[in-house]
């Protein structure tokens, strides 16, 4: 049975040194317990395990991860089953931290140079001398091998932990996911796992947003699990508080007896704690990759949190555009904020990307910006428009995507799409360039779907509301012609969710929900 690549030793949560002795002779197990009885190195105690046959060593093996050294007879049995075990030991174990030293009772010159050479074996002691003079050298030697190995196999461990963990921490978009990643990344670098099952470790992340008092917990492990929402001053000890405020004055992580802290803040004024509790000193792992791993989160903290008010001002500014021209059609802005809320439903339910999702969200309150350019006269008719002034209000939709094409910024180049296809028709009926089925961009065909519900049920200069029952029964009888099947049936199997949103962000001259809303699941 190979060995577990995720499973890793740690020296720190090791009270004692284990001690594998294999050999058939009860007299050499008392031997080498009594004299080393009172043994200890870098203050910890040796455990002995006993294993009086092959067979009885692998199952001890197999139960006991963390045996530090065999001392093993290599005549036990037969005279080849002491190097059998050995190289199962190494080849199908796959353990190649563990010390071997083999112990035999009579000298073999021959023997001693196979051993040596072709086994994977960590010394060759005759058993007098062991016991007169060498035991405590060989145990001392053999220890030190074995903590250097799994200091230099942890370190390499927790590194690759470090470039995985920072490749992950770049790539979320919120800074709820990135400090509960960066949580869940340091516990497993601080707190290698102890078991197979993975680590048990009490640990919190904690937020606080400029104009807040108090940072507040946001993600909690063991027994901050039911803190969530808690500020961290009501739920950790006095002495824990304290060494938090003292990362949180110095601005940095800071290693302590049992705890490891990190604080972490933007130029926008978030901020981000993060709290675990540590079986005694970090040991395996060297404090300079820590280092470099907390200027690693600290950098994309900031990155993320410049990228975050970027991407909300740019929202922002696409809001206030698409009210404008709202505006100057005597429709309230409220359209374009319930339009945007709308393709993102559709989106969601239909199964694009989280990027494509938010890409839509933001870019759909100006799906109407080429009205800028429409004439008053024609805009704000109060009647049926002539074939000429629609061909003219047609024009919105390229003169829209004109505006803004030739961006180089994601947002409003999907923008430009949503500009140019919101007024195509699955049937291919529509304008401006007469497109038909999946030709019409996704971000065209949702756009769609979005802005003729709230249109429907808002009121226009040249049009009254319409009750929700004739809005329905106008999608059921477009479906496949105006609109894509599989958008309208989203629509009719979430929409709860759609007058959600319709009512949350009504205006008051725009209450167009209640008459019919009891008969709704019969539309």
């Amino acid at each position: 049975m190979g060995k577990d690549s995720c499973e890793v030793t740690y020296l720190g949560n090791n009270r004692s040194w284990k001690i594998l002795i294999v050999d058939d002779d009860n007299f050499i197990h008392r031997m080498i317990k009594e004299i080393n009885k009172d043994f200890k190195f870098e203050d910890k105690p040796l455990e002995f395990l006993s294993a009086y046959s092959s067979e009885e060593a692998l199952n001890l093996l197999s139960a006991n991860k963390d045996i530090a050294l065999v001392l093993l007879d290599v005549f036990i049995e037969n005279e080849k089953t002491g190097l059998n075990l050995t190289k199962y030991i190494r080849e199908v174990l796959n353990n190649m931290e563990i010390r071997i030293v083999l112990m035999t009772g009579r000298g073999s010159s021959q023997l001693q140079e196979d051993a040596i050479v072709n086994y994977d074996i960590n010394g060759y002691e005759i058993k007098t001398e062991l016991f007169s003079k060498k035991m405590y050298t060989v145990i001392i030697a053999s220890l030190r091998s074995y903590r250097d190995i799994i200091r230099i196999n942890n370190n390499r461990k927790a590194m690759e932990e470090v470039v995985s963990s920072s490749s992950s921490l770049f790539e979320t978009s919120s800074v709820y996911d990135f400090i509960t990643d960066a949580l869940c990344h340091l516990s497993s670098i601080i707190n290698l796992c102890k078991e197979k099952d993975g680590c048990t470790v009490n640990a919190f992340a904690a937020t606080r947003y400029f104009g807040d008092k108090s940072f507040k917990i946001i993600s909690g492990h063991g027994k901050y699990l039911s803190f969530v929402n808690n500020r961290i001053k009501d739920v950790v000890l006095q002495e824990d508080f304290e060494k938090i405020k003292e990362a949180y004055r110095k601005k940095d992580h800071l290693f302590f007896e049992n705890s490891y802290i990190s604080y972490y803040n933007s130029s926008n004024g978030v901020e981000g704690i993060i709290f675990i509790e540590t079986d005694g000193k970090i040991d395996h792992v060297d404090k300079a990759l820590l280092d470099v791993f907390h200027r690693s989160i600290s950098a994309a903290f900031e990155n993320l949190c410049l990228n975050i008010e970027i991407e909300e001002t740019q929202k922002e500014i696409l809001y206030i555009l698409g009210e404008v021209t709202e505006a100057r059609s005597e429709e309230t802005g409220n359209h374009v904020k319930r339009v945007s809320k709308y393709c993102k439903l559709l989106a969601e339910e239909y199964g694009l990307s989280k990027r494509e999702v938010m890409l839509l969200t933001y870019a759909s309150p100006i799906h109407d910006i080429g009205k800028v350019a429409i004439p008053d006269n024609i805009l704000l008719k109060p009647g049926r428009l002539t074939p000429e002034e629609f061909e003219i209000v047609k024009t919105h939709t390229t003169i829209g995507y004109n505006l803004l094409e030739s961006s180089h910024r994601q947002i409003l180049k999907t923008a430009a799409i949503v500009a140019h296809e919101h007024h195509e028709r699955y049937d291919g009926k529509g304008y401006p360039k007469g497109l038909k089925g999946e030709e019409i961009h996704i971000y065209g065909r949702i756009t769609a779907v979005a802005d003729v519900f709230d249109a429907l049920g808002s009121p226009r200069v040249y049009k009254k509301t319409w009750v929700i029952n004739d809005i329905l029964q106008y999608f059921q009888q477009e479906k496949g012609k105006h609109f894509d099947p599989k958008l309208v049936d989203i629509l009719f199997s979430n929409l709860d969710k759609f007058l959600e949103i319709k009512q949350k962000y009504s205006d008051e001259n725009t209450k167009v929900i209640g008459q019919a809303s009891d008969n709704i699941s019969e539309s």
